[in-house]
């Protein structure tokens, strides 16, 4: 006993001078170092990965509203804020306004006129314009679809138009989709233009990372400039400055009026709908009520956005109302309340649309939500306000070829006057043993490569041509045979498309012959490229 107590005296000993070192040290360490000449600290720039998004500082300051003139601040009614360019199908905002529509419905709209007569205060970049929707500080925002994927500010609520030959792609010495591989490309950079690259990119799976050069500008004037001096092969933007590249002998390759892509919508903030879906609702209401207005009368519209003021901003003039009204509104297929109820119903196709419109952002680079797309569209407002017959127009817009809820007419359409667009890259496709049928993995491909294209236009249409391989031995099989095979394989790539919404008569279904060193051939080699569906895009009236 007496030998392990003197153990264990000498162990605490040694834990004690232990513990005595290392809290001298601790206190040399605490004494000395505010008194050393230590130099600061480099902080390493935080450089994001692909897939980390990077959220960019925002000024959270609304520019002030505008309201009408003379309005009764008194009266009670709550205000309603909405954020918009100057676009011929927003100007419902202003008509709005001048008429009277918003207080006949029990609120007051105050309208943040982005960039209005170049007043500093209303330049208001796209970053803040979604960040202060989604504070809840604005109630809506009048942008485009593609921007509400990118984003996720708030709820799609309704539908203003598509765009109907707006948005443009001028090209020099290039004929095809194809053949923008390797060339350099000008844009308004943030702007609707860059995503209008971005898809037609997609369509012959181009990246724009790495099979492109990008050459982005400030605006579509400036992206014209640049293509006009040579330093760019092709340009994207819309009317009316996209012209302007007629000067160095561009062309158009292709435009929405084909490919409609480019959608408009109001994004109301998800605090408004929370907490003030009255407001919402009468909003709405009032919208639709004077889009009737509007589309019964244009000149008496045009009239109106006039005496709103701000004549060159709107470039609404008080003199000629009506027609300017109807000349920024030619190429905007807009979705009056007829055409918001049907795609309200089922809204669907504006669901395919954001994960598409996902897809195209996410190739360019670009970090993307990964919140549910169908959480982005609220069909409500629209409904109830398509259950008032008294909303409904009595006359049609003045485009009126809103297609998602539409049928046209292609009956009168001359195919043999089409030009190739695009060929597009997916033209290998697996088909049962022995047959037409295709595989799980074919519908897979189509899916992806070139059904949203087609769900998408109303312009463009697809030459599909079926090739089948001719084994031998020699006599097997007449070349009746075969061409019969490989029009059948043609088919039911069309048949399958067409179950999935594509209108039969933008098909032209044609069939080919292996070469003819390839026929009765047993390389089994030979037989395999022989077996394909080639798919290209055509566009007629370029």
């Amino acid at each position: 006993m007496q030998k392990l107590s003197s153990t264990r005296i000498v162990f605490f000993l040694i834990i004690g001078v232990a513990l005595v070192i290392v809290c001298g040290a601790l206190a040399a360490n605490f004494v000395v170092k505010p008194l050393q000449a230590t130099p600061a600290p480099t902080v390493a720039p935080v450089v994001a990965s692909p897939d980390q998004a990077t959220t960019p500082q925002v000024d959270l300051k609304s520019p002030a509203p505008v309201f009408a003139a003379g309005i009764d601040a008194k009266d009670g009614l709550p205000n309603y804020i909405c954020g918009a360019d100057t676009f011929g199908s927003y100007f419902v905002l202003q008509q709005m306004q001048t008429a009277g529509k918003d207080v006949a419905h029990g609120f007051h709209l105050g309208i943040v006129p982005f960039s209005l007569d170049n007043k500093p205060e209303y330049d208001v970049s796209e970053e803040q314009r979604t960040a202060l929707l989604n504070a809840g500080q604005w109630d809506c925002l009048l942008t485009t679809l593609d921007s509400v994927a990118l984003t996720s500010p708030g709820a799609i609520t309704a539908i203003i138009d598509e765009s109907a030959g707006a948005d443009q792609l001028w090209v020099r010495n290039i004929k095809t989709v194809n053949d923008l591989k390797g060339k350099r490309i000008a844009f308004s950079r943030g702007s609707v233009g860059e995503y209008f690259v971005y898809y037609t990119l997609s369509i012959a799976r181009l990246n724009p990372r790495f099979d492109v050069t990008l050459v982005p500008q400030d605006s579509v004037e400036a992206a014209v400039k640049a293509f006009n001096d040579g330093k760019a092969d092709a340009v994207a933007g819309w009317e009316p400055d996209i012209y302007g590249a007629k000067t160095s002998g561009g062309v158009a390759l292709l435009s929405s009026s084909q490919m409609r892509i480019v959608i408009d919508v109001i994004v109301t903030s998800r605090q408004s709908i929370t907490k003030r879906a009255d407001a919402v609702q009468k909003f709405h209401d009032a919208w639709f009520d004077t889009l009737k207005a509007q589309v019964e009368n244009y000149d008496a519209a045009g009239a109106q956005v006039a005496k709103w003021g701000h004549n060159d901003w709107t470039t609404i003039q008080t003199a000629t109302g009506g027609a300017d009204l109807k000349g920024a509104l030619k190429s905007l297929a807009q979705a009056d309340l007829g055409a918001n109820a049907f795609v309200m119903r089922d809204p669907t196709p504006i669901i395919n649309r954001l994960n598409i419109a996902r897809r195209v952002w996410a190739a360019s680079g670009a970090t993307v939500p990964n919140d549910n797309v169908t959480d982005l569209v609220n069909p409500g407002f629209v409904s109830r306000s398509a259950s008032q017959a008294v909303l409904q127009a009595n006359a049609k817009p003045i485009n009126d070829t809103f297609s998602i809820s539409a049928k046209l007419d292609l009956s009168g359409v001359n195919t043999n006057d089409a030009a190739t667009l695009a060929e597009l890259p997916c033209r290998r496709f697996t088909f049962v043993p022995e047959s037409t049928a295709l595989t799980i993995e074919s519908r897979r491909i189509l899916d992806d490569c070139v059904v949203p294209t087609l769900q998408q236009s109303v312009g463009l249409f697809l030459r599909v041509k079926g090739s089948a391989a001719w084994p031998g031995p020699k006599g097997t099989y007449k070349q009746d045979d075969i061409l019969k095979f490989a029009q059948g394989r043609a088919q039911s790539v069309v048949d399958y498309m067409v179950s999935q919404g594509v209108d039969r008569s933008r098909f032209i279904v044609e069939a080919t012959l292996p070469p003819q060193e390839h026929w009765e051939t047993e390389d089994v080699n030979f037989q395999a490229e022989d077996r394909y569906v080639e798919m290209t895009l055509l566009t007629v009236g370029r």
